[in-house]
Parts: C-alpha cells; structure tokens; sequence
C-alpha cells in the first residue's frame, strides 16, 4: 500500500462532499486518518449501495427486521491484497492488524490500554431498532466492540432530532426518502419529522441520556479523550456520531448541545476534527 497505489474508502455521496456526515463512515475516515494510512474515497449514492456491494462481492451483513439485506457503508478495499472489508469496527480492527507501524506506531486498540469506559452500557439497550445495529459478538477486541454497539444504541434512539436534515444529493432525494421510509415502516417522510414540545422532550432525554457517557470523558482531566490526552477507537466511535450531529443538527441546536455536560463532547468533536478527520 503506496501513495500511488491508497486504498479506497466508500462512502456516502452527498452535497456535502468531500466531508463524511454519516457516523459508520465517518468512524472508519477518523480511524483512517488516525493510522496515517494513504487513502482516496469513492462516494455512492444511496440508492446505488446495494449495485456496488454486489460489484465487489460484499454481501449484506445485516437483516432488516423485515428479513431483508441491510446494505449500507462503509467498506475498505485494500487493492494490494485484493480484500474488501465491511463494516466499520472490521474496518478499524484491519488497519490495526495490516498496518502497525503506520501512524507513528499508533494503535486504535492500544494493548495497554486501561481499558476506560469500555463496559459502557447504554440506558437505551432494550430499544428495538428496524435496522439491526453491529453486534460484533466474539469479534477481536471485544471490549471495544461492546462499546461501539451501546454508543451506537444511545444515539440511534434519538436519531430523530436529524433524520428530516439528512443530506440527500437533489437529483436522488425521493428515491433516498421513500428508501428510508420503507426501512422504518412509516407512511411517509414527513413522519420523520419531530417538531415543537415533542422536539424538545426528545432533545432533553437525549441530553439525560449521554450523562453516562460524558462522565466517562472527565475520568482525566486531561482529556479530551476518555484515556486523556491519549485517543482510542473508543474516542473515535463518538466521534463518528458526532460528526453527524455537527453536519445535520440545525445550527442552533447543534451549538447548545456543545455546552451540555460541560462541554466534553464539543471538545472531543474539536479534537478529533483537528487531529484526524481528512477529507479528501
């Protein structure tokens, strides 16, 4: 893996590129970026996910709760060894194993690490999600696995407060929509929408519901990472989410949530943003 010869990370294609929004590509750019890993990024278009995953023989590896394929991104194909490789934890936990020495000898998954906040549990855990979130169950740095699905369960269940802001292309929009629509069993798009008292319920139960996870951000004070001035793939899973939040929440809301539990999202987002989120 050169320079001339990077491998290719896709991607969600929206008018927001060359910037990522959704949060399962976004942990695998930061984990990208965090390695030091020569990298280009093919973007897809929503509705041509499932046309290029069967182009490059990734099959789903996930069911709708319908029984259906769940076909979604990230994927990493590494041209060198001719693999492609799904999902983001996978994505992360590949890099670590193919490239140790990349990145200043940087490890996503430090061995010794002390392991802080890993047996986080979301208190959303028994909500029911149409589309089936990564379990990675009995997968190689399982600790950091289980972390990955309980931030994912916290945030997807107020998913939402941005669903109506994603940022469709124009020219795919409906089809995008009427995807989605279909996904979460709803009558139409517009059901998508949380607007008024309703809005600002959900706001403030997302807010009481990522104190456990904030209090996981102040164990050094160094910060502003969950091992302080030291980051994980731990950091990086939040951070993909909030990327999201930061490109689709509308711009008032997205600056008070900046100021909740003391700020300590807003300065891991920042850090991370700095120091590993390369958009190209």
């Amino acid at each position: 893996m050169t320079d001339s010869n990077p491998l290719i990370l896709y991607d969600i294609s929206s008018p927001l590129e060359p910037r990522s929004y959704a949060p399962n590509p976004s942990k695998a750019r930061l984990a990208l970026s965090f390695k030091g890993v020569p990298f280009k990024t093919s973007w897809v278009d929503i509705p041509d996910i499932p046309a290029v995953r069967q182009g490059l023989d990734c099959p789903a590896a996930r069911k709708l709760d319908d029984g259906s394929d769940f076909f979604t991104l990230p994927m990493l194909q590494d041209p060198a060894s001719g693999r492609v490789i799904d999902d983001s934890f996978d994505i992360a936990t590949y890099l670590d194993d193919t490239f140790p020495d990349s990145g200043g000898r940087l490890f996503l998954f430090p061995s010794d690490s002390p392991g802080t906040g890993l047996d986080y549990e979301s208190p959303n855990k028994d909500t029911a999600f149409f589309a089936p979130l990564s379990l990675n169950q009995g997968a190689k740095n399982e600790a950091y696995a289980s972390f990955n699905t309980h931030v994912d369960t916290t945030f997807s269940a107020h998913i939402l407060l941005v669903a109506q802001y994603l940022p469709f292309n124009p020219d795919t929009a409906e089809a995008a929509r009427a995807l989605f629509v279909k996904r979460a069993h709803l009558s139409s798009w517009d059901d998508m929408s949380v607007k008024g008292e309703a809005r600002e319920q959900l706001r403030m139960a997302f807010k009481v519901a990522l104190t456990s996870l904030a209090r996981l951000f102040c164990v050094h004070e160094a910060g502003p990472y969950m091992e302080g001035e030291r980051a994980t793939y731990a950091d990086l899973i939040v951070g993909g989410w909030l990327n999201m939040l930061s490109a689709t929440m509308p711009r008032e809301e997205w600056e008070d949530f900046r100021t909740w539990h003391g700020g300590v999202f807003a300065g891991l987002h920042d850090a991370l943003q700095e120091n590993y989120f390369e958009c190209k």
